[in-house]
């Protein structure tokens, strides 16, 4: 899941063990989220523990997400005769599938903190880690439909034929495509800002932290020139993410097939594999 009615946040404590602070979580993060305690589903990844002013502390990685949505979506998997297993978070799922937990960045670059961006059709989830641990996780409420939207505004066409003209289609008519193509970067301009401020918050949050790369997933990474926007725009590395390098596919593809196929496959690939988990 990944919406605007699931928070996460990082939390310092007073040192507890694990079974309680599960116990205590909903007396004391109150305060740190949005929703009423009684009203909430809640989790938590330990990050570390730390003194502070003398006094033992754990810093937690908390997720708090509307209890009816959660209702919701189980009955929605229990009506299609499947058993629910677990909860997750697209942006853990992103950073298991693509995210480099290895120590090493791209084109040989080391060091820094990573972040893993999965444009969806309605939600943009950002996540930043470090080696393989979220740090700093945001939910944007844009995606892809809203460059197909823009490009519909602006050529004052169907949304059907705006997604078309988006992906590179209607046959001959390259002016038209070209006109699409400006109104879509146009767009995504603005959403390559708010990337951009997402970011820099965690790094104003996080003093001495830098994110040194950033990939690409997503059925809306696709556009095409929205990697050198962000390349223009943003002051770290940008590539695309590629989930199947983690797995072995069963199923021999074409180059073309899976190279279409693999950006939209990312938060699959990432349920399938085991780690931190909301």
């Amino acid at each position: 899941m990944a919406n605007q009615r699931v928070v996460v946040r990082e939390v310092s404590l007073p040192w507890m063990t694990e079974s309680e602070l599960r116990e205590s979580l909903p007396f004391q993060v109150q305060e740190f989220v949005p929703i009423a305690v009684e009203d909430a589903v809640l989790d938590f990844h330990i990050l570390e523990e730390f003194e502070r002013e003398g006094r033992r502390m754990v810093r937690i990685l908390l997720v708090a997400a509307q209890k009816t949505m959660i209702q919701q979506l189980v009955q929605a998997a229990e009506a299609a005769r499947l058993r629910p297993v677990g909860v997750d978070l697209v942006p853990f799922a992103i950073v298991r599938s693509v995210g480099m937990i290895d120590g090493t960045g791209l084109h040989g670059t080391e060091g820094g903190d990573e972040a893993i961006v999965d444009i969806g059709a309605d939600v943009t989830s950002i996540c930043v880690h470090a080696w393989g641990v979220p740090r700093f996780v945001r939910i944007l409420p844009t995606g892809g439909r809203d460059v197909t939207a823009a490009v519909a505004r602006a050529l004052s066409v169907s949304d059907d034929e705006a997604e078309q003209l988006k992906r590179g289609g209607q046959g001959g008519h390259s002016q038209k495509r070209d006109q699409a193509l400006q109104a879509a970067l146009s767009r995504a301009a603005s959403f390559a800002d708010d990337i951009r401020s997402s970011l820099d918050f965690y790094q104003s949050q996080m003093p001495g932290a830098r994110v040194e790369r950033v990939l690409l997933t997503g059925g809306g990474s696709k556009l095409e020139g929205l990697e050198r926007l962000l390349v223009d725009r943003l002051p770290s590395q940008v590539a695309a993410g590629h989930p199947f390098h983690r797995v072995s596919p069963a199923i021999e593809l074409p180059d073309e097939a899976t190279a279409e196929a693999e950006p939209l496959l990312a938060v699959a690939v990432g349920l399938a594999l085991p780690g931190v988990r909301g």
